[in-house]
């Protein structure tokens, strides 16, 4: 039986399997992307355990996709959009490089475009594809 995905539920898997490469680079191999953005893997283990919550987090992200829930979608929106303030903040006080802002913008724009197909949905009354 082949699986179709509602447009919200698209964002969503394509958002978890960015999640979970990043989840598996930071919690395998930090120290090989990490200077990329003025990050300095010190040996210590939070950069490990922040790999694992974002392997975490895209496992949800993906069963959200392939159960179709809508409220999950909903709420990433919210979380996304907040992902690039929060960034400007850490760099504003200088606590990061100025490069992690690319994460927060990536993520601003997977919620810009589930939010963008969310909204479309609701007003073309359509609730599935």
């Amino acid at each position: 039986m082949e699986r179709t995905y509602h447009r919200p539920a698209w964002s969503l898997l394509i958002f978890g399997s960015y999640a979970l490469v990043m989840g598996m680079v930071l919690l395998v191999v930090p120290e090989t992307v990490l200077p990329w953005f003025g990050l300095v893997e010190s040996g210590g283990t939070w950069v490990h355990v922040l790999g694992f919550v974002l392997c975490c987090s895209a496992y949800y992200y993906i069963q959200a996709a392939r159960s179709g829930s809508r409220a999950f979608a909903w709420l990433t929106v919210h979380t996304r959009l907040a992902a690039p303030l929060v960034m400007l903040g850490l760099v504003l006080a200088s606590k990061a490089d100025v490069k992690v802002l690319l994460f927060g913008v990536v993520d601003a724009l997977g919620g810009l475009w589930t939010w963008r197909v969310l909204w479309l949905e609701e007003r073309m009354g359509s609730s599935e594809d």
